[in-house]
């Protein structure tokens, strides 16, 4: 199962006359139909066009923003991004920003997948367009105001950022991102880029373009690794409380002296870190690697919390194989219990009836 997103990234400039084209792939090439997101920029669609009309297919749900007309273009730019209903229901998709400014269009979606690792709670793609003849470092710092908010109220969410850059780089922007696409997409320059904060998290690959669009499709293909299987793991000692321990304790607290200690200093702070440090010295801690520290045999588990418990567990064995001679079965089981005060072996014994005829 996919970690991220599986995502198709295309500049199709004009989504309505490759419909077909985009309809055809679904049903005829798996990667496609399985993907879980399609981001398409240059739509050059219409207000007016409803969802129904551009949907591929019946398993994708479209989300579209459409270029306005005080921008003072009849036609051009455009963002819409289709999700496949099996990583992610409609319900669970969430719009939290579209801007279309003459510098920058921006559609931001938040996600909800049926599955994610446990470090993110959601998915955040933000698809945008950057016309050529604009100003970059305006249309940077719009980004880069809109990606900041983004962050920083959402820093449990998966932040990925898909588009037409044309000459723009986000990495002058936002240095901690990491650009994905590293071949040209539309002749020999690179304007389509993915950015995540993760290091090798997609592998790019080159997909035909839509149509006579002149830019080339990406497929991305998720490759992050989880964090629990990027970290190591990590070892640590925890202090577990033996009956001994705690017996020990109590007869050296009995036969101290604490006069002693008042008598030392006048100072509580002193006197408090004296105390403290006398009785770690009479603590007798048994340590374990875990809390919950797996014993496959009784006679270890026996000799590791009880004094006697490996010859308890002896004198359990033979007596459940006498007993079974005779008709009568005894089942003997240590388990730990982990209290309050600690872990300590405790003998439990069970008996049931004569075993049946049919077992003999």
């Amino acid at each position: 199962m996919a970690t991220q997103p599986c995502i198709l990234l295309a500049n199709v400039q004009s989504l309505g006359n490759k419909l077909d084209d985009l309809r055809a792939r679904i049903k005829f090439q798996r990667d496609i139909r399985d993907c879980s997101l399609l981001c398409f920029t240059e739509s050059w669609l219409k207000p007016a066009v409803p969802n129904h009309a551009i949907q591929p297919a019946e398993f994708f749900s479209v989300h579209h923003m459409d270029r306005t007309a005080d921008l003072g273009k009849s036609r051009g730019g455009g963002l819409c991004v289709m999700v496949n209903n099996s990583w992610c229901n409609n319900a669970n998709v969430v719009t939290l920003a579209h801007s279309c400014s003459p510098n920058l269009e921006l559609l931001a979606v938040k996600f909800h997948p049926f599955y994610l690792p446990w470090e993110f709670t959601s998915v955040i793609i933000n698809t945008m367009y950057i016309p050529p003849q604009v100003n970059m470092d305006t249309a940077l710092c719009e980004l880069h105001e809109a990606l900041t908010q983004f962050q920083a109220q959402h820093q449990d969410k998966a932040l990925l950022v898909v588009g037409d850059f044309n000459s723009a780089n986000l990495k002058h922007a936002v240095p901690n991102l990491y650009q994905h696409v590293t071949f040209p997409t539309r002749g020999n320059t690179t304007l389509n880029h993915c950015y995540t904060p993760y290091k090798d998290s997609y592998k790019a690959l080159a997909h035909p373009p839509f149509g006579k669009s002149d830019h080339a499709a990406i497929f991305l293909l998720p490759k992050y690794k989880q964090r629990l299987k990027r970290e190591a793991p990590v070892q640590r000692e925890v202090a577990r409380w033996t009956d001994q321990s705690v017996a020990a304790l109590q007869d050296a607290l009995d036969d101290a002296d604490w006069d002693m200690f008042r008598r030392s200093t006048d100072d509580v702070s002193e006197f408090t870190e004296a105390v403290v440090g006398f009785i770690g010295k009479l603590v007798e801690i048994q340590h374990s690697k875990n809390h919950h520290q797996e014993v496959s045999q009784p006679e270890a588990l026996g000799g590791q919390n009880h004094p006697r418990g490996s010859e308890l567990s002896h004198c359990c064995l033979q007596r459940r194989d006498h007993q079974w001679e005779h008709g009568r079965v005894q089942v003997c089981g240590i388990r730990n219990v982990q209290g309050s005060e600690g872990g300590e072996a405790v003998l439990r014994e069970e008996t049931r009836d004569t075993i049946p005829a049919e077992w003999l």
